[in-house]
C-alpha cells in the first residue's frame, strides 16, 4: 500500500485545522466554507477517508505512528525503500 510522505500529511492536517478555525471566526465568510471544504476534500484523499473528522484523525495517528518509528530508528539505520 502507498503511504504519503509525512510532510505531506502534516501541511494537510495544519491546512485543515487553519480553516477550521478560520470558518469558527468567520462563520458567515463564503471563502472560508471553500477553503475549509478544498482542505478537507484533500486530506480525505491522502488518507483515503470518506468523512474529514476520520480523516483527520488518521492523519493525526499517522503522524504520531511516523514521529515513534523515527525516533526509535538508529542514526546509523539506513532507510530502505525494499526490506
Amino acid at each position: 500500500m502507498l503511504m504519503p510522505h509525512v510532510g505531506t500529511v502534516a501541511a494537510a492536517l495544519r491546512a485543515y485545522r487553519s480553516a477550521q478555525a478560520g470558518l469558527l471566526h468567520d462563520p458567515a465568510n463564503l471563502l472560508r466554507h471553500r477553503r475549509l471544504d478544498d482542505a478537507a476534500y484533500t486530506l480525505c484523499v491522502l488518507m483515503g477517508q470518506r468523512d474529514a473528522a476520520d480523516a483527520a484523525a488518521h492523519a493525526e495517528a499517522f503522524l504520531v505512528k511516523s514521529g515513534a518509528d523515527r525516533a526509535a530508528r538508529r542514526p546509523d539505520q539506513a532507510q530502505t525503500a525494499v526490506p
